[in-house]
């Protein structure tokens, strides 16, 4: 932009600037997050300011099921929209440039279920699963299917009958699927067309399974599959017409009753059954409310796993507000998803929610995407954005949301339009969040983004930061939980590191406990595992009459009761001298080079350096290519000699960077062009790193990397 054009804009901008809306506010911060208190048997407890001593278990008084909040938010809210679809127009079939045939979509515009056509359906559903299966209380229905909303149709009339939904990730595959119908024992799949070839291809091996349901269009050669095996297949809609002809009256279940069993992606071994309660999931929806400023005005985009711990909490939030939950997929998010036809509107700005979730890697790929586009710019445009994300970045450490309103008005009003420009904060949870990544987006977007912190044991429960907070912390503790740091001597953390003047904070492995905190791990008799009634031995206790689940994670509290997770105990490795490396810690540091898109580090305790595995951003790594005129596909570049001592050079000043010590900063890095998904095995469905199966698929190299 030449910049004469430039300054006209500017002053057009300017002029407009009293009729403009204003920089967003927010609910200001308590004098602190979280308070401290010693427990009756010696342990530092922190607790939310607001709570006292009393656990918020309810998000509404008398709802202390999952039944009874839905049923609450639909009389509330009956001629409100509650969960919309966006109309499928077109489906066609392309070819890719590797060869690859792609699905590509067009869609319309979204259509939207009310809170009580939502209840009419949810109880024609439940009837007909009963008329069904002859399903009793208690029994367990497997959801086996992509986000959507006939997932949470399903599941919301699963709770109307005392059933316990079963959740497996789409992404777990054959041998995690037949491991969760068979260590359950359930008789009825709720099953998306799309992955009912995986499910038909373990159906023998699976002798309680006797229902399949179906949602979306299945293919017909699968269909046979399952008359073959003499499994009955419906599909949802005619389960739903049954119900409907057939009522039947609710079956309300108890608060301790298992309203959710679900199966964690699992970084290591078969995937662990964690048992929620309704009370469980009633007091993460409390903790969560008390935590946020969500009203029944609020538009949710429902996109990452239902099955995964933090969509879930999101989305039974939301309904219980009262607020609109769009259903959107990752390939169709934004005008560029990889499943969308040409001249196809993203979910993003067709839906414009004004509340998202996010996964750190998620984030990640967005900031490296607006950084290539940034970087494209011409000369004094660039300019201009530069001076803006340093604009952006004082502010942010002034306290305040997004850049100065010029370039937010000449710059960034276009990055918000990708996901619809009326976004009011951003939650990112699942995995730690680089401080970088958090003031690039909240810069670009305009809005606050926050750390959340959290396990499936937990419902997603521990800690979340406010919207005003600007702290590099998860936050403070939430109503309806506790939290204890617990010494880990191994690892020289300790709750008496306060007194230490070189460190001056109380540290721990973080115990989580309340309301909140699972019954443990499914551990059935009839597949009963040795190691898995350990697990439930070790790593759930009782302080002072509260149920606690021990993280692993490592924590430290700021005077103002603040959490920060600085380690983790599994991510520690000690390497011949003695030192340990936190591997997360050295990842989200690598992630700061513009040429890592993901990256994983290695220690052999037999040698005193680590190593890195890079998964190369594919714009910045065909740049440096050409700058130096090397040709061939992706992963020549990445073995090419010259591009190796490159990157490994500009990963090595990223880490100085981000005031790594020598031995936490890796000597050598190994180059791949492939990235790590889920369908690759690489990373779970939350995207947290599957370390063994990385180090299994590059062995050979890390092998000669340590020669």
């Amino acid at each position: 932009m030449p910049s004469g054009e430039l300054l006209g804009c500017a002053l057009a901008c300017f002029g407009a600037w009293r009729i403009a809306s204003a920089r967003p506010r927010y609910p200001k911060r308590r004098g602190v997050y979280s308070i401290r208190r010693r427990g009756r048997s010696g342990e530092a407890v922190w607790h939310d300011a607001d709570a006292a001593d009393v656990f918020h278990c309810e998000p509404f008084d008398g709802c202390g099921t999952v039944h009874e909040v839905f049923e609450y938010a639909t009389k509330k809210n009956g001629p409100r929209p509650a969960l919309g679809e966006r109309e499928v127009l077109e489906t066609r079939g392309e070819i890719a440039a590797d060869g690859r045939a792609v699905e590509k979509l067009r869609l319309g515009a979204y259509r939207w279920m009310t809170f009580r056509e939502a209840s009419d359906r949810v109880r024609a559903i439940a009837s007909g699963l009963v008329d069904l299966a002859g399903l009793k209380e208690g029994d367990k229905v497997i959801i086996y299917a992509d986000t959507k909303r006939d997932w949470q149709l399903a599941a919301q009339a699963c709770f109307r009958m005392n059933l316990t939904v079963v959740t497996i990730y789409a992404t777990l595959g054959e041998e995690g699927v037949k491991h969760g119908i068979n260590q359950t024992g359930a008789s009825v799949v709720v099953c998306d067309g799309k992955l009912l070839k995986t499910l038909t291809n373990v159906i023998g091996d699976c002798p309680s399974l006797k229902h399949v349901v179906t949602m979306g269009d299945p293919d017909a050669a699968q269909l046979d599959k399952l008359q073959n095996a003499r499994v009955f297949q419906v599909s949802l809609d005619e389960v739903a017409n049954v119900g409907a002809k057939k009522p039947l009256a609710a079956r309300p279940p108890k608060p301790t009753d298992v309203a959710v069993l679900m199966y964690t992606s699992g970084t290591t071994g078969a995937p662990k059954g964690v048992m929620l309660t309704h009370a469980n999931v009633c007091a993460t929806m409390s903790g969560l409310k008390d935590a946020g400023d969500f009203t029944n005005k609020d538009v949710y985009l429902a996109y990452l796993p239902l099955a995964h711990i933090m969509e879930m909490a999101a989305e039974t939030l939301m309904l219980a507000l009262g607020a609109a939950i769009g259903y959107g997929s990752p390939q169709t998010l934004t005008d560029t998803g990889l499943k969308l036809a040409p001249g196809t509107r993203g979910d993003a700005p067709t839906l414009r929610p004004t509340f998202m979730v996010f996964a750190p890697a998620v984030l990640d790929r967005v900031r490296q995407a607006v950084q290539a586009k940034f970087s494209a710019a011409k000369p004094a445009l660039k300019r201009l954005i530069n001076a803006g994300l340093a604009a952006g970045r004082k502010d942010f450490e002034n306290g305040k949301i997004g850049a100065p309103f010029l370039y937010n008005a000449i710059i960034f009003k276009k990055v918000q339009k990708l996901i619809g420009g009326r976004v009011r904060v951003m939650i990112s949870g699942s995995a730690p969040l680089s401080r970088e990544t958090q003031i690039f987006m909240q810069t670009c977007f305009r809005c606050p983004v926050r750390q959340g912190y959290g396990l499936t044991e937990t419902g997603s429960c521990g800690t979340i930061a406010a919207f005003d907070d600007y702290s590099p912390t998860v936050g403070g503790v939430l109503s309806s939980v506790r939290i204890s740091l617990r010494d880990w001597e191994e690892g020289g953390y300790r709750v008496s590191d306060e007194n230490n003047p070189s460190i001056g904070l109380p540290r721990g492995e973080v115990l989580i406990g309340g309301p909140v905190v699972c019954q443990g791990y499914f551990n059935p008799k009839n597949m009963f595992d040795a190691e898995l009634e350990e697990k439930n031995k070790k790593e759930f206790s009782e302080i002072d009459g509260v149920r606690y689940f021990h993280t692993g994670d490592i924590g430290q509290f700021t005077p103002d009761g603040q959490l920060q997770i600085i380690d983790r105990k599994k991510d520690l490795v000690k390497l011949q001298q003695g030192e340990y490396v936190a591997l997360s810690k050295v990842e989200n540091v690598l992630k700061q080079c513009p040429y890592v898109a993901m990256a994983m580090t290695y220690a052999n305790s037999n040698h005193s350096y680590c190593i890195a595995i890079v998964v190369c951003n594919e714009a910045p790594l065909k740049k440096l290519a050409a700058s130096k005129g090397i040709k061939g596909d992706l992963e020549a570049m990445c073995a090419d000699k010259a591009i190796v001592d490159e990157i490994s050079k500009a990963c090595k000043d990223a880490c100085k960077a981000g005031k790594l010590v020598g031995f936490e900063t890796p000597t050598k890095y190994i180059l791949t062009a492939e990235p790590w998904t889920p369908d690759n095995d690489m990373v779970t469905a939350a995207f947290k790193l599957k370390r063994q199966n990385i180090i299994a698929a590059f062995k050979s190299q890390i092998t000669a990397t340590y020669t």
